[in-house]
């Protein structure tokens, strides 16, 4: 029995990607992210801040299958192979789905052993667009032995501030 999808990297565009058993292709991207350099003064070193993203390609629905998050999580614990390396996860919500992928992603972390050596935390983060209040559903990761760990946690916790438009 299978314990997790086979994946592949692909160094021309920079993402993983997967097939479930019903075909359906899952690709899982870090880029580099400058959200949490905003929040901290210039010269205050972070350390290297990615951002994952979690697609699934086809648009057919897709049944319930616990080897999708465990080859994700495998995907990520390679990821955190550098120390060194920050994770932010935002989730989207153009379907309105952003607080179930959270919650999601919650659930995996919690259930893996990553919790042993990753710290995650959450920040739920409310600003004001032209229009309306946005709400958006974040999770930042570290390694426990990132020595940069006080300073990212401080400007996680401060992106709120701003995006409502206080100084770093």
């Amino acid at each position: 029995m299978l314990k997790q999808y086979n994946y592949t990297f692909n160094s021309d565009s920079g993402y993983y990607s997967f097939f479930t058993k019903r075909q359906i292709e899952y690709r899982v991207a870090f880029y580099e992210d400058f959200t949490l350099a905003s929040c901290v003064g210039n010269d205050i070193e972070l350390g290297n801040v990615y951002q994952i993203t979690i697609d699934k390609i086809s648009s057919r629905p897709e049944q319930f299958d616990v080897l999708i998050s465990k080859t994700i999580k495998n995907i990520i614990a390679t990821f955190f192979e550098n120390i060194h390396d920050a994770l932010i996860y935002i989730c989207d919500d153009n379907d309105k789905k952003a607080f179930q992928r959270f919650s999601v992603f919650d659930r995996w972390y919690k259930k893996s052993s990553m919790t042993n050596y990753i710290t995650k935390l959450d920040n739920i983060i409310e600003f004001n667009s032209d229009t309306e209040t946005i709400k958006l559903y974040t999770s930042l990761m570290f390694h426990t032995e990132n020595t940069n760990f006080k300073t990212i946690t401080e400007a996680f916790s401060n992106i709120s501030n701003v995006l409502n438009g206080a100084k770093p």
